[in-house]
């Protein structure tokens, strides 16, 4: 049993172009309000179907269509059942239709992502599985569902004691001055009409933090493509914490940077493992991209903030190639969230320096290091020089940050004091929110430019490890 996600080569190896949206500026051709789809994207679901794999969007057995009968033509291979459900090939007539006996079990499911213009494929058949490989290989990169990626290791470096209790012992928001939060607020720009997409481990949607908004919530199962397991929408839950710190830095009522954008969080990390697979990133992305394109959203600005990554080298078990495969078909997603106008800000990783990973290495997201509230690089931001591209872009605070974590049986609300470059890519994912927020008219692109344009020089850092400084609100 296997599964892959299913990208085209065409769109891992091409890049969209700039176009024109009336402005000198101009904006990428595929636009949130049109689904990406490349010119075969379409292919592989067709194919899979055909095979007698399911969709695992759909409840049951697809509906049949009734054709008129056609003309025999050169007679095709297709499947047909033999002693114990094996599937052999026979000569036959006419399209290649699912037979009715055919079960998920004994083929296997498929999810069409269009928005990201993939598609997950579980095979529980062998025969299948290669016969897709044969059809569809040439145009499509068959990339196993098997590496796992994993949220910026939690550090205590400077971690102050034990953790807060309540509101009560933190009045007010700890943005400093020269960060420009306050001064933003002042002005009454707060993040409203601004959508801020989270992908992480979950939020706590009754936390005090976050209990006076609705929150669109989902939560994408560890089996992403089984119908058994499917992704639910439900009210936001967190058993980790970390997701609900990150939402809470960003856009908590009470502590976030900017507390009126509308959340919308997917669930893609196990909290016990602190694991997740490409496949539920590719979920995570699909969904917030269809949220992003409904009629009343389109026209909206967007961030989406991912504090999450693969390290530089295969993780034990993983060969060179299927890894590259993995991130070649990550920096794919993430270049689908550019071409949206959606701007992806990341975690530069924990690891110190020369430990600089993915998706920050990638230049279409903008990479964030972590330092503390004097300034200073924290020791464990990562940083270095991935294909030529120096890591991070930007810093943000992220030592000893306060925010929302969990609640007690009784409701009581916990905060806390977190390090890491987790909590310093929400801080500047508020920041970017508070800028799309002030200038909506502004593409994705050209908000990262004023972020990078704006930020405070840090002179005494070491080379390499700050980027181009303190992202700042001006």
């Amino acid at each position: 049993m296997k599964s892959y996600l299913l990208v085209p080569k065409e769109s891992i190896e091409t890049r969209a172009r700039p176009g024109v949206r009336g402005t000198e500026q101009g904006e990428r051709v595929l636009q949130r309000t049109t689904a990406l789809q490349f010119m075969i994207s379409g292919r592989a679901p067709d194919m899979l179907r055909s095979l007698g794999l399911r969709s695992a969007t759909l409840p049951g057995r697809l509906p049949e269509v009734s054709t008129p009968p056609t003309p025999p033509k050169k007679k095709k291979s297709t499947r047909s059942r033999s002693r114990k459900g094996e599937v052999q090939l026979v000569a036959t007539e006419g399209p290649v239709m699912e037979p009715a006996s055919a079960t998920a079990s004994d083929v296997g499911t498929y999810r069409h992502m269009p928005l990201i213009g993939a598609t997950m494929a579980h095979f529980t058949s062998e025969k299948a599985e290669r016969i897709a490989k044969e059809e569809l290989g040439r145009d499509f990169e068959f990339i196993p569902d098997t590496v796992q990626l994993t949220f910026p290791g939690p550090v205590s470096a400077g971690q102050l004691g034990p953790r807060n209790r309540g509101l009560s012992s933190l009045v007010n928001r700890e943005w400093p001055e020269e960060c420009g939060v306050n001064a933003a607020h002042a002005q009454g720009i707060k993040g409203a009409g601004v959508m801020l997409g989270i992908l992480d481990t979950g939020v706590d949607a009754d936390h005090p933090e976050h209990q006076d908004r609705v929150i669109q919530f989902r939560y994408v199962s560890l089996f992403p493509n089984s119908p058994q397991n499917p992704a639910r929408d439900v009210r936001g839950f967190d058993p980790d914490g970390h997701g609900t710190h990150v939402a809470g830095i960003a856009a908590g009522l009470f502590h976030g940077v900017a507390p009126e954008v509308d959340l919308y969080v997917a669930s893609v990390i196990e909290s016990e493992t602190i694991r997740t697979s490409l496949g539920r990133v590719a979920a995570g992305m699909e969904w917030l991209l269809h949220q992003f394109s409904r009629p009343e959203n389109s026209m909206r600005p967007a961030v989406v903030n991912m504090s999450l990554g693969f390290p530089m080298q295969p993780p034990p078990g993983v060969s060179d190639m299927e890894y590259r495969l993995n991130i070649r078909a990550l920096q794919t997603l993430v270049r689908r969230l550019v071409d949206s106008n959606v701007l992806p800000v990341v975690a530069a990783g924990n690891g110190g320096a020369g430990t600089a990973g993915y998706p920050a290495g990638f230049p279409e997201a903008l990479a964030v290091g972590a330092v503390d509230f004097a300034k200073r690089v924290a020791s464990f931001s990562a940083s270095g020089v991935v294909n030529q591209r120096p890591v991070p872009d930007v810093m943000g605070y992220g030592v000893n940050v306060y925010s929302s974590t969990e609640r007690r049986c009784n409701n009581q609300a916990f905060y806390e004091r977190m390090s890491g470059t987790s909590m310093a890519a929400p801080y500047v994912a508020g920041l970017a929110a508070l800028y799309r927020c002030r200038s909506p008219d502004l593409t994705a692109l050209e908000v990262r430019d004023l972020i990078l344009d704006n930020v405070l020089r840090l002179p005494k850092t070491p080379a390499g490890r700050a980027g181009r400084g303190l992202a700042v609100y001006k």
